[in-house]
């Protein structure tokens, strides 16, 4: 059975998850689309209500809430590696978002609080449907490179699977346990990524392999640079 138009049965997933042999072919890009659309919702469900809650403690919307912690958190473990650096005033940060935090809105706080965190949670599968399409034509251009024949959207289709272990990431908001689960989620995913790209490309595993993970060493070597030129500049304005 192929599943429904709109996204595969689950069984389809089930099976992808597993690992099984042939469970990748059986599916259109289409349906991928559609299983990473609900699995990205039903995966942010336990964050966003996290996110209201917390959001609402501060009375805030959520994007100022998160910065007013985070902004604590920075002040009570950094200063001691900053101290030195003239112009730069921790002190000054940790207090501003708070007082952003706290100025009066036109919303009351839950109700603020509950619509930003339900615009982030509407983004889970927004960004996971911008990931899925855009590496996964970074993998395609390695994939064509050692020789693969496969369409476009047969690939699409077949590697869209990555996204059932991705399930696990719900869990995350979860002391401790999130965290085990986030990472497994993620290896999980990875696994069955190169599982389905081998799957449908006919490429050896070794070479399957290495299409998926080429791709992640140039977006980590690209974002390693950026970053050590925003230091050096950050540095060298300082000094």
């Amino acid at each position: 059975m192929s599943g429904p138009a709109w996204m595969p049965i689950p069984q389809q997933m089930s099976d992808a998850a597993q690992l099984r042999p042939g469970a990748y072919t059986r599916t259109s890009m289409q349906q991928a689309l559609g299983m990473i659309v609900v699995l990205g919702l039903l995966a942010g469900l336990v964050p966003f209500a996290v996110n209201w809650v917390n959001a609402a403690r501060m009375d805030a919307a959520l994007p100022l809430a998160e910065a007013a912690r985070a902004s604590v958190r920075l002040n009570g473990s950094l200063p001691g590696f900053f101290v030195g650096i003239p112009g730069l005033n921790l002190g000054v940060l940790a207090e501003l978002y708070p007082a952003l935090a706290g100025l009066p809105q036109p919303l009351p706080g839950w109700l603020a609080a509950g619509l930003s965190a339900l615009g982030v949670w509407l983004t889970v599968p927004l960004n996971w449907l911008g990931i899925w399409i855009v590496y996964g034509a970074m993998v395609m251009v390695v994939n064509k490179s050692f020789g693969a024949t496969c369409t476009l959207q047969r690939f699409y289709a077949a590697t869209g699977y990555a996204a059932v272990p991705l399930l696990l990431i719900g869990l995350s908001p979860v002391a401790c346990l999130g965290a085990i689960a986030t990472l497994v989620g993620m290896v999980w995913s990875a696994t069955v990524y190169v599982r389905a790209n081998q799957d449908v490309t006919g490429l050896p595993l070794l070479q399957s392999t290495l299409a998926v993970a080429l791709p992640v060493l140039v977006i980590v070597f690209g974002l390693l640079f950026v970053f050590i030129l925003f230091l050096g500049s950050l540095v060298f304005a300082v000094l």
